[in-house]
């Protein structure tokens, strides 16, 4: 099973913790194999135990476009509230921070993707009308896919 199927029956979880929690996991998982892909001796990279903050740096320091550093750091301090505060459930401000640390790129693929649903009242669906777990999940979703777009381009088929 690819990191991007995981990614997406990560967001089955029962609960809104555990659907950060494991989404964070599998982006950390795409992170490391986008690493793998990048450097010529991938064996040391496990020898310096990085953090996930240092292996966004890393990445990026690496290749992968800039443009994504400030939404994956904001996905990493939404997990560490989720993880050491045991918020209960992804509040509207949790969600509007991810979603402005997005690049206008970035949005427009998720408004553009988001606004293909169609509302009984046969109107399209805009993003900000999505509960705040979907909200989540969607941005998460469109990370993961740039993430594995970026190991295939670094010849690391995920």
């Amino acid at each position: 099973m690819d990191l991007y199927t995981n990614l997406l029956k990560s967001f089955e979880g029962e609960d809104e913790l555990g659907v950060v929690i494991r989404a964070h996991i599998v982006i950390e998982q795409f992170l490391n194999a986008l690493l793998r892909g990048l450097i010529v001796n991938p064996k040391y990279l496990e020898k310096m135990n990085l953090d996930y903050s240092q292996t966004v740096q890393l990445a990026v320091t690496l290749g992968l476009d800039p443009r994504f550093y400030p939404a994956l750091n904001s996905l990493g301090k939404l997990r560490n509230d989720f993880a050491h505060n045991l918020i209960p459930s992804i509040s509207k401000q949790a969600v509007n921070n991810l979603y402005k640390a997005l690049d206008e790129d970035t949005k427009s693929i998720l408004n553009n993707g988001v606004a293909t649903i169609l509302k009984e009242d046969g109107t399209r669906t805009k993003h900000k009308e999505l509960s705040y777990r979907q909200q989540f999940i969607n941005i998460a979703a469109v990370l993961g896919a740039a993430l594995q777009k970026a190991c295939k381009e670094a010849g690391n088929a995920t």
